[in-house]
């Protein structure tokens, strides 16, 4: 998957979230509901178009056959990211993404993204930060020229884009 065609993935499951979930924010339900519903949108639009065995999933803690261990700096645990692109049994890693209602684009989530990214090889972190009835906030996470690149996004349901929000940082 290429960076067009991610953006092009999460612009269209922004535009079914507003478009039919409405009721999410106004009951303000937790971020699980919302990442639930997200996963759904990414998976439809998905799948007609790649690679048939890469999966969609929520809350998935496995690597492989084995449990998914965090960054050596965390002594104990596993990890399970909000929702994840990747193909399951396999270390075929597209993109992975943690999930908050309403934070900043420096949250503790953007070290797990970050970590994902340098030690599990996945091709995209997203930290979707903030996530409201008027807009979603987003920071995309790629490799670039041996470095982390950060470019953060708002997706607005008026003009139902996603547009980035300033020039890359390299971290």
């Amino acid at each position: 998957m290429n960076y067009d065609e991610l953006i092009s993935l999460w612009t269209k499951a922004f535009n079914w979230l507003y478009e039919k979930d409405l009721a999410l924010f106004e009951t303000n339900v937790q971020e699980r509901a919302i990442a639930g519903r997200l996963a759904i949108y990414l998976q439809y639009e998905f799948d007609p178009h790649f690679e048939k065995n890469a999966c969609i999933d929520l809350e998935y803690n496995r690597e492989g056959n084995g449990v998914k261990r965090p960054h050596p700096r965390v002594e104990e645990g596993w990890i399970a990211p909000d929702i994840l692109l990747h193909v399951r049994k396999k270390k075929e890693n597209i993109f992975y993404c943690e999930v908050k209602k309403k934070s900043d684009a420096k949250n503790a989530d953007s070290a797990r993204v970050n970590d994902a990214l340098v030690e599990r090889k996945y091709q995209y972190g997203l930290n979707l930060y903030y996530v409201r009835v008027d807009c979603a906030k987003v920071s995309i996470y790629t490799w670039n020229d041996n470095s982390v690149q950060r470019i953060n996004y708002v997706y607005c349901p008026s003009i139902k884009q996603l547009k980035p929000l300033g020039n890359a940082e390299y971290l």
